[in-house]
């Protein structure tokens, strides 16, 4: 159970990595297609539903016809992206044969299995909906059934104001508990709960295994790849400009939302393999992704990490970076940070040693 189906290329290649280890150790592996309504991306009529538009378009439902497009037209130029990822989930992720989408459908219906397995990403973050669905708590199904957690976020340092015994009688009903984070480690502790640290599941699978899984294609791009989730932070313009002027590099923009308007390549309809593999061959990554950040390291390239702004998630790439002696590569002052050396096989020992742990944590829970 994860967010794999949010257009999102953090959330589907996390979920194909899990998958994928699981089913390199003898497993047959499900994804769950639980699809909330929050996660509806890519559908020209369908309002958000929250907030006061959603409740005008309840009371006057032709509005959606109107007023829907509107809000939706910053996606059109990414339009492409979305039968990219479709594809990607149809040829790729092992989804389960029904569709879920809210509680009281998969409680009426659960997936048969040994074993439920809740994570990776932000599952539990309470300041979005996903924190607050019992769906993401594995609250359904036979309770004879074990229920872990692989690498589960809370994407924020503390449990949102009044959720917190919410999240206690959910989480006291799995056997085992490993999250992701340094910060969630301290807010199971602060529940009085007990759990286990392990890294993001891409970390499971190696480079080279990245490579021939997706069949990538490895060469020299002699570009910046430029990953800004929402294009209205100053600071990665101001960088990302400055960069490619001293080095003569274009920038070439993996949007998801909208266009970056300083980018000298606009790529508009990438899905996660594509994502990969201009990463892969990039000379430089600027991005204010975890994921990003995630492959940057796995790739071995030279990248710096912006915090996500107006989002208060930044502990999750704090926490990797700083797990892996990188810190000074969050939110950089200037370009200088490209002359301080990264000692790659520090980097590798590393993080060979806490994919050891948690695939060990994995395969103890599995047999």
């Amino acid at each position: 159970m994860t967010c794999h189906h949010v257009y999102n290329y953090g959330a589907t290649l996390q979920a194909y990595a899990l998958q994928t280890y699981l089913e390199s150790q003898g497993h047959n592996v499900e994804i769950i297609d639980y699809r909330l309504p929050t996660h509806m991306r890519y559908e020209l009529f369908t309002p958000y539903p929250r907030g006061r538009t959603y409740e005008l378009i309840k009371q006057i439902p032709i509005l959606k016809y109107i007023i829907t497009p509107y809000k939706n037209r910053k996606m059109l130029k990414t339009w492409g992206r979305k039968k990219a990822f479709d594809d990607f989930d149809k040829y790729f992720l092992h989804l389960s044969s029904k569709t879920y989408r809210n509680i009281d459908e998969i409680r009426n219906n659960p997936p048969d299995a040994d074993i439920y397995i809740a994570g990776s990403d932000q599952i539990w973050n309470t300041d979005a909906l996903n924190g607050k669905d019992l769906g993401y708590y594995l609250d359904f199904g036979s309770k004879r059934v074990k229920r872990i957690s692989y690498a589960a976020s809370f994407g924020i340092s503390k449990i949102k104001e009044g959720l917190e015994d919410f999240v206690v009688t959910e989480l006291r009903n799995f056997d085992r508990i490993s999250v992701r984070e340094k910060t969630g480690l301290n807010i199971l502790n602060k529940l009085g709960l007990d759990g286990t640290l392990v890294v993001d599941p891409v970390f499971l699978l190696n480079k080279e295994q990245w490579i021939f899984s997706l069949n990538l294609k490895e060469k020299e791009g002699n570009y910046i790849l430029l990953y800004d989730f929402l294009h209205d932070d100053e600071a990665i313009r101001n960088f990302a400009l400055t960069l490619s002027k001293q080095k003569g590099l274009k920038i070439v923009s993996v949007n998801d939302i909208s266009e970056a308007p300083y980018a000298d390549v606009q790529i508009n309809n990438a899905g996660p393999i594509e994502f990969l593999q201009y990463l892969l061959n990039a000379t430089y990554v600027i991005s204010n992704s975890f994921h990003a950040t995630a492959f940057s390291l796995i790739f071995q390239k030279e990248f710096v990490t912006f915090p996500l702004i107006s989002q208060h998630n930044s502990s999750r790439m704090q926490n990797l970076l700083e797990e892996v002696k990188l810190g000074n590569r969050l939110n950089p002052q200037n370009i200088n940070i490209f002359t301080q050396y990264i000692d790659w096989e520090d980097v590798t020992n590393i993080l060979s040693d806490i994919v050891l742990k948690s695939k060990d944590f994995l395969n103890e829970q599995l047999n």
